[in-house]
């Protein structure tokens, strides 16, 4: 895991004063990493143009520009009067040694957005939106400098945003890169150093980026077992039984040792999953919502919930139902799993909150983070391009979900595997972690065309990480 940050301006001073390190020295490593990504796309033949801002942002791609150039055709670009002290000086010492200055955007094969950076905590004006679609207009290899221009400091985005192909963020990943509005936008994130080892640069944060490395996977190291030690899944099944089906499917793909659908028989069921009507004595971890259409027998379906200790993995159509609430003030372990639709629906029962699908999407961080601290039990797993784990105060970022998985039924599996997990004896954090984890990575390996991939093909992968 990464750790991630709202802002690193606190993470900054803190190099100042502890490690006596004056923003200079940091500047100067923020233009290296910057020169070294701008290098890997330039050839004798080709050229670059930093498009610089006035502050210290815009002082960096001034730096960048300055160790390029002699060896690399490089200009820059100032559509502001300068403001920083420190770009004002790093600007002297580029047309020093001969930096060209233009006096608006040329064509090039790379374009810098050393705009704004983090810091940008205001609505850009007509002209500077006018300047970034001019900027995504142009052909060629586009960078952003800390964090494409156009989203604000706050999360929130203006009407352009610089359409980045690669970001080179400074010292640590931003909470701005990671929403899912502006996925198609930052590009590649890569992390810059800044004079100092990225763990003595960081300190601990509540919010983590997921990496592969993070997939615990059930592997079976002990040998002496029976199926019964792998755990059993207890799936609800409602009116639309495919979607119970695929629950099943992924549950036991993904190591349980039984898997039992509740309810009537279904005609056509795998051979490796069984049938029940009544909630088996052995079951670990009840899964429910999915295909559950409306109405449905209540008082039935509460009872198998909540008179018994079991954990749950809740999806779908019971997000939308009051028996939501019920089932959270139960205090019983519990793995939400909404996508933003859902999510809004369990935030208006819950919380008496109405909040726009809108709203959440812009900045789901925040509305996951405050759900989470009111309902400390519960694991929330906020589906979408970057799935959100929140618990306790805590998010973890996976940011490796494909376009592939936008099919009716993925949702289904992902909360099978869940299910499985906590059956395995995961806890429900470690769980919605690593089955997401699995979930996505599953469909980053899918090598045919992204439309075709089927939740089955999902089963079927998880053979292979």
């Amino acid at each position: 895991m990464q750790y991630v940050y709202e802002e690193t301006d606190t993470l900054d001073k803190r190099c100042y004063t502890t490690f006596k390190l004056i923003p200079e020295i940091l500047m100067e490593h923020a233009g290296l990493a910057l020169s070294r990504a701008v290098k890997k796309k330039l050839t004798c033949k080709k050229s670059a143009l930093f498009v610089c801002g006035m502050g210290n942002n815009g002082a960096d791609g001034i730096v960048a520009a300055r160790l390029l150039h002699g060896t690399h055709n490089v200009s820059i670009y100032l559509p502001f009067e300068l403001k920083s002290e420190l770009a004002k000086l790093q600007l002297e010492r580029a047309k020093k040694v001969g930096v060209v200055i233009v006096n608006d955007l040329i064509d090039v094969d790379v374009y810098v957005d050393a705009l704004f950076g983090a810091g940008l905590n205001r609505p850009l004006d007509e002209f500077t939106c006018k300047l970034l679609e001019r900027l995504n207009a142009k052909q060629g290899y586009k960078i952003a400098c800390d964090i494409p221009s156009g989203i604000l400091s706050d999360l929130t985005l203006s009407p352009v945003i610089f359409q980045a192909h690669e970001t080179i963020t400074m010292g640590a990943l931003k909470l701005g890169l990671l929403n899912d509005n502006v996925k198609d936008t930052v590009g590649k994130i890569k992390v810059a150093g800044l004079g100092i080892a990225r763990n003595q640069y960081e300190t601990p944060s509540p919010t983590f980026l997921l990496r592969k490395s993070d997939l615990k996977l059930p592997i079976r190291m002990k040998k002496n077992t029976n199926k019964g030690t792998f755990g059993h899944v207890a799936i609800v099944q409602g009116s639309k039984e495919g979607a119970a089906r695929l629950a099943g499917m992924g549950a036991f793909h993904f190591g349980a040792g039984l898997v039992t659908l509740l309810g009537e028989k279904p005609k056509k069921l795998p051979i490796y999953l069984m049938s029940s009507e009544a909630l088996p004595k052995n079951a670990n971890v009840i899964v429910a919502g999915m295909g559950l259409e409306m109405p449905f027998d209540e008082e039935a379906l509460k009872t198998l919930l909540l008179s018994n200790t079991l954990p749950l993995v809740i999806d779908a159509s019971l997000s939308h139902h009051p028996l939501i609430t019920e089932i959270i003030a139960s205090k019983k372990p519990v793995v939400l799993t909404p996508h933003p639709k859902e999510f809004s629906s369990i935030l208006e029962l819950t919380c008496k909150e109405k909040v726009s699908v809108e709203a959440i999407q812009a900045n789901r961080f925040e509305h996951a983070k405050r759900f989470s601290l009111a309902f400390p039990h519960v694991v929330l797993v906020l589906k979408g391009a970057n799935t959100i784990i929140a618990h306790n105060g805590e998010l973890f970022i996976n940011t490796y979900g494909m376009p592939s998985l936008a099919k009716g039924g993925s949702g289904d599996v992902l909360s099978g595997m869940i299910g499985a997990l906590l059956a395995q004896g995961y806890t429900p954090k470690d769980a919605a972690i690593s089955a997401t984890l699995a979930h996505a990575l599953v469909s980053q390996k899918f090598t045919c065309n992204n439309f075709a991939l089927t939740p089955i093909d999902i089963c079927k992968g998880l053979k292979w990480l």
